[in-house]
């Protein structure tokens, strides 16, 4: 009895609650990284390469540093110590040897205005050797390309997302003997999150060797474990502050060189800097959707049921590794989460090219492969004579059930939502 007052009580399901944070949105009390304001602030800028793939040569900040206004201009030899960044340490904050894609970090001002630090970034003198560029993340496996890190002697990143039920010979046997299957290339492409909020920080590193930063990240403290990791600040001495944030639908789960670098601009001045991006700048330079190549093949049997799906993927990176390639991780589990399929082999190969970096966005993986399944479900169901939402239903997964990797579905209301979704359209 206790229990069902409790739920009576605080359930919210049915309910109009107000949202704890919208006073203060709609009457204009909300603070965003852009209302930072701090005393002696200046705001940074960043230079970045013309060429997707290039040697630097030469830079020369000096007509920049003479600009009345101007307090810094820094490069990558400024500060030697500084880590790589990202998931694999393959993304230095400011490029010192060569630039890997055409968004990538040379040089970086600050000035007492955005006007002063534009004209500063004009200023800045950069010497290239242009590289033969990859673009495409197929190309860029084959033996003749170009090599984004040739450190490492390939493109392929060593990654590893594979899963199967069966060996090759079984599949392959499964395959060979089911009555229907389907098979297709299946391309989906980079998107821009394109919040109202675009990408900014505020920087400030005191005398004391403590680090301020007020920033629209998502993770906060993964923010400041890797600001400590890459700059050798003591992490004890970072406090990251996260105002309104203005959306992110993912991109602000990881950290960019556009944080570091206001961090050494605020290191290099002893004042705090503010980097805050243009709409342009965000459609630009923000990270991506993770794009991918999906080849698959789907069977079922004479009664409708799926038997067997194989996805093989291929995942351009960019020129680094940030969280967009972990979208593999949610393709694997989503190409046996949505439908009942006893046989299932996947693999992801991530590559690197000189596209710009990928990060990760809302549904992380789920729309690429959805995409590729649903497209081989209305094949399937014309294949079979059945009607689409019917051959849905009969293979959609249900409530205590678990797929073939093991991932245990305690609650599923896909049958439900189906129906509904059909009796809504009038099907």
């Amino acid at each position: 009895m206790l229990a069902e007052k409790l739920v009576e009580k605080y359930s919210i399901i049915g309910k109009s609650v107000p949202k704890v944070d919208g006073r203060q949105k709609v009457t204009g009390y909300a603070r965003y990284v852009d209302d930072i304001i701090l005393p002696d602030m200046l705001y940074g800028k960043i230079l970045r390469s013309r060429y997707p793939h290039a040697r630097i040569k030469k830079i020369d900040v000096r007509k920049a540093l003479e600009i009345p206004g101007v307090v810094a201009v820094i490069t990558g030899n400024d500060f030697p110590s500084v880590k790589k960044m990202g998931i694999m340490k393959d993304n230095p904050p400011l490029k010192v040897d060569k630039v890997r894609s055409a968004m990538d970090e040379v040089a970086a001002v600050a000035a007492v205005d955005e006007d002063t630090a534009l004209e500063a970034l004009e200023a800045i003198e950069v010497e290239y050797e242009e590289l033969p560029a990859v673009f495409d993340p197929e190309e860029a496996m084959r033996e003749d390309a170009p090599l984004v890190h040739e450190e490492l002697g390939t493109n392929v990143v060593d990654l590893n997302f594979r899963f199967t039920t069966d060996a090759r010979d079984e599949l392959d046997r499964i395959f060979n003997e089911a009555p229907y299957v389907v098979e297709g290339e299946y391309r989906v492409h980079r998107v821009s999150a394109s919040p109202m909020g675009t990408m900014g920080v505020v920087a400030h590193y005191n005398a004391a060797g403590e680090l301020t930063i007020y920033t629209n990240t998502q993770a906060p403290f993964l923010y400041r474990r890797d600001i400590a990791e890459i700059t050798g600040i003591d992490p004890y001495k970072i406090k990251v502050i996260q105002p309104e944030i203005g959306g992110a639908f993912g991109r602000g789960m990881d950290i960019y060189p556009v944080d570091v670098i206001a961090v050494l601009l605020s290191i290099k001045t002893r004042k705090p800097v503010k980097i805050l991006f243009s709409r342009r700048e965000e459609l630009e330079y923000a990270p991506p959707r993770q794009p991918a190549v999906i080849r698959m093949r789907t069977a079922a049997g004479r009664d409708g049921r799926l038997i067997a799906r194989e996805a093989n993927v291929i995942l351009d990176a960019g020129a680094y590794v940030s969280w967009g390639p972990f979208d593999a991780r949610v393709m694997m589990a989503t190409t046996t989460g949505l439908y009942q399929v006893p046989h299932v082999s996947f693999n992801a190969t991530v590559v690197y090219t000189n596209n710009p970096y990928c990060g990760t966005q809302r549904g992380a993986g789920n729309p690429q492969i959805t995409f590729a399944i649903e497209q081989q479900m209305d094949e399937l169901a014309e294949e079979l004579g059945m009607d689409p939402v019917e051959f849905r239903i009969l293979n959609a997964n249900r409530p205590n059930t678990t797929t073939p990797q093991g991932m245990v579905i305690s609650s599923c209301g896909m049958v439900e939502a189906i129906k509904a979704a059909a009796e809504a359209v009038g099907w």
